[in-house]
C-alpha cells in the first residue's frame, strides 16, 4: 500500500479512529526512542550535525554616532 493510499484511507476514518492510531503511532516512537540502538543512532546523528556547524566570530563597529531606528518608518518605506 503506497503513502497516498494509506493517508487517503485515514482520511475517511472518524476522528475517534484517527486518534486511536496516532495513539498507537506515539507509543511505537516511544517504544524505538527507549531502544538503546535507536538511541545511539539519534545522537550519532545529532553529533554529525553538531559537527557541521562551524562557530563564527561577530565582530563589533562603529557607525559614528547613536542611530535611531523607527520601525514604523522603515515599514512604511518598504510599503508594509
Amino acid at each position: 500500500m503506497s503513502t497516498q493510499e494509506i493517508l487517503s484511507h485515514v482520511r475517511s476514518l472518524s476522528l475517534s479512529d484517527r486518534m486511536i492510531l496516532l495513539e498507537a503511532i506515539l507509543q511505537s516512537i516511544k517504544v524505538e526512542i527507549k531502544d538503546p540502538a535507536e538511541q545511539k543512532k539519534a545522537e550519532a546523528h545529532k553529533e554529525k550535525i553538531r559537527r557541521r556547524r562551524q562557530a563564527f566570530k561577530v565582530e563589533g563597529f562603529h557607525l559614528g554616532g547613536e542611530v535611531s531606528v523607527d520601525r514604523n518608518e522603515i515599514y512604511s518605506e518598504r510599503g508594509l
